[in-house]
């Protein structure tokens, strides 16, 4: 039998430890964005605590911002071949086929994580669930050719796409 939907109710009235256990995981190893997204409650909707948790990472620090990035695992990286990716991301990649790459775009794409990391200093990050694995290789070849701003942006609004769409799951995923 699985646990009843939490409903908006429930959630605006969690205790912060509780409601870090159920949300801490939302954005990849960075419980402090669910804690500090908090102060923001009542949450009207699901979508206005998702912007709240985005809020969060806007107002954050550099610092913070690229520890957030750097959190991340690399797309059909050494955590993958490790099988030490959360639950979440071990999902997500493989829903776009990232876990059975044949050789040569198992070597490519490690270039590309290799190339995107010393270019960047974090990894590639793209909503995999959202894309084809041709458009993913395709995406990782454009934005190799950003600068460090603008790549720095782009993967945030992709940690935000992740994030929505993590969100609604682990909700959903209650009923």
């Amino acid at each position: 039998m699985t646990a009843p939907a939490l409903t908006l109710d429930q959630i605006n009235r969690m205790e912060s430890r509780e409601f870090s256990r159920v949300f801490g995981r939302v954005f990849e190893h960075s419980p402090w964005i669910a804690e500090r997204s908090l102060t923001a409650r009542p949450f009207a909707s699901i979508e206005a605590l998702h912007q709240a948790m985005c809020a969060v990472v806007r107002q954050a620090s550099a610092p913070e911002q690229r520890a957030l990035l750097v959190a991340h695992p690399a797309l059909a990286g050494r955590e993958a071949l490790a099988g030490e990716l959360t639950p979440e991301s071990t999902r997500e990649q493989a829903a776009a086929g990232l876990d059975a790459l044949s050789r040569a775009e198992m070597d490519h794409i490690s270039r590309m994580n290799q190339v995107h990391a010393e270019r960047f200093g974090f990894p590639f990050i793209i909503a995999v669930r959202l894309n084809t694995k041709a458009r993913i290789f395709s995406e990782f070849e454009r934005r190799l050719a950003l600068d460090q701003a603008a790549e720095e942006r782009a993967c945030l609004e992709q940690v935000y796409l992740i994030t929505g769409l993590r969100l609604r799951e682990l909700v959903s995923a209650q009923d």
